[in-house]
């Protein structure tokens, strides 16, 4: 498996279009929700240990960071700020009209890592597994994240290994 995060990348750029390609076959063969669940999280555990986040932290730089409210509460509390004063420092909406970090890379991130960790984002603490629950309503999103996790990576290229469709 490869681990070289740079050669990853280099590799997601080229296969970029087949992958959306395939994507675009997902959503057209309506694979059952479950099964694909169930095979991403298989993937996901199965990669998960041959990469070190801290070293790649690419989610952090590039993905949008989705809050919930709870999680703008936890933040400003973490940084001792009223929740209206960090909804206008830190939140913004993505072109999806999700709220999110305002801006990317996350602003809390230093030298690959969380300076709020204990008290970060759910969407943070469930990433890349939150791709695989209701993966069939995310598949847009799951290919996107092709191009930043490395984990990501490797599980869709098994996916286009193992299940060959039309």
């Amino acid at each position: 498996m490869e681990t070289d995060l740079r050669r990853i990348r280099r590799l997601a750029r080229a296969n970029e279009t087949e992958v959306d390609e395939f994507i675009e076959r997902l959503k057209g063969e309506r694979v059952s929700k479950r099964r694909l669940d169930s095979a991403l999280k298989a993937l996901f555990r199965e990669i998960m240990p041959f990469f070190d986040c801290t070293k790649c932290a690419a989610c952090c730089k590039e993905a949008y960071v989705v809050l919930e409210t709870h999680d703008i509460a936890r933040l400003a509390e973490a940084l001792d700020m009223k929740r209206s004063v960090f909804r206008e420092s830190y939140v913004g909406r993505n072109e999806d009209r999700d709220t999110c970090l305002n801006r990317r890379p996350c602003p809390f991130l230093k030298r690959n890592l969380c300076t709020l960790y204990r008290w970060r984002p759910d969407s943070c603490r469930e990433y890349p597994f939150s791709l695989a629950v209701d993966s069939t309503e995310k598949l847009d999103n799951l290919g996107a994240n092709y191009l930043v996790c490395p984990v990501v990576f490797h599980a869709l290229e098994r996916l286009r290994a193992e299940w060959p469709l039309r």
